[in-house]
């Protein structure tokens, strides 16, 4: 038996890939699933998720980087991934115990007043120590707007806003250590909804256990949060699981630690010297910079727009 502690993108892409090798449940702490978040990744790591394209809410070729009316653009091709969507779908299909803490025992789980015996997966979010971040985003109605448009604010340290064209609705957010309303672009359209919550910044250590997603620490810095380690671990992870095959999963894991260490570092090193950083923009003013591989790994996208 497979016992997935958590049950959000990560969890439960994780049960639907190995329900067909063994019975698998899911426990989650939370009532419902259907996460909402901004979910900007490549289209590589969206064929890594092995999902369909009906879970794609809108495909972009152009990010354009904006401070003080100057523009970088980054030509490249990413997709935004209707996570809450997702997750409803995937609950729908599985055997999901919740809301109830789960508390791994050896070989066991104990979920409130049941134990369940096998093969343990952590999924949840993130426990150790972060540089915490407070993120929050608007729905609004539709805008004419072909690209997304990422904002920095010299007094936002570390952070950014943007803006995120769908054919359905726009994403109006900001992520700050301070508070992130202060920098949310002027989008006039009506509200639909908001959402948000904490980030990690997270400095990840190397272990070798079964782990995905926000568990492990390999969050990236800024775009595709832990979606990025979910899609490059999901497969192996099920491997290692179902086969009794690690290799792989402990292969993967150390070139994204690598990278995620290197982002962590990069953003710390910008966050000291964040005015001197964002001259960048009068460096490089309507430059247009190429970025498919680089959007994942964000140390080559700092490194090809501020050479460190």
């Amino acid at each position: 038996m497979f016992i997935v502690i958590g049950g959000g993108i990560a969890g439960l892409l994780t049960a639907r890939s190995l329900r067909d090798r063994d019975k698998t449940i899911v426990i989650d702490r939370r009532r419902v699933a259907g996460k909402e978040c901004t979910g900007i990744i490549s289209r590589t790591t969206f064929k890594f998720l092995g999902i369909g394209k009906e879970y794609i809410e809108g495909e972009f070729k152009r990010i354009e980087l904006v401070h003080e009316g100057r523009s970088i653009f980054i030509k490249t091709d990413i997709v935004k991934v209707d996570r809450a969507k997702l997750e409803r779908d995937l609950a729908s299909e599985l055997w999901i115990t919740r809301p109830v803490d789960a508390i791994p025992k050896g070989d066991a789980v104990v979920a409130g007043n049941e134990v369940y015996r096998g093969a343990i997966i952590k999924a949840w979010g993130w426990k150790g120590n972060a540089k915490w971040m407070k993120g929050i985003e608007f729905s609004t109605e539709p805008i004419n707007l072909d690209r997304i448009v990422v904002y920095f604010d010299v007094r936002n340290v570390g952070g950014f806003s943007w803006i995120v064209p769908t054919p359905n609705r726009t994403l109006v957010g900001a992520i700050s250590y301070d508070d992130p309303l202060k920098f949310i672009p002027p989008v006039h359209r009506r509200r639909l909804e908001v959402h948000g919550g904490a980030i990690p910044r997270v400095y990840p250590k190397m272990k070798v256990e079964p782990e995905i997603g926000d568990a492990t620490g390999l969050i990236k810095t800024f775009t595709g949060g832990g979606i990025y380690g979910i899609g490059k671990l999901l497969f192996p992870l099920v491997k290692w699981m179902s086969e009794g095959e690690s290799a792989d999963y402990i292969k993967i894991r150390k070139a994204l630690h690598k990278e995620v260490t290197r982002q962590y570092r990069l953003t710390r090193l910008l966050e000291v010297g964040w005015p001197i950083a964002l001259n960048a923009f009068r460096l490089l003013k309507d430059r247009e910079f190429q970025a498919i591989e680089e959007f994942d790994s964000h140390s080559k996208l700092l490194r090809l727009l501020l050479p460190l």
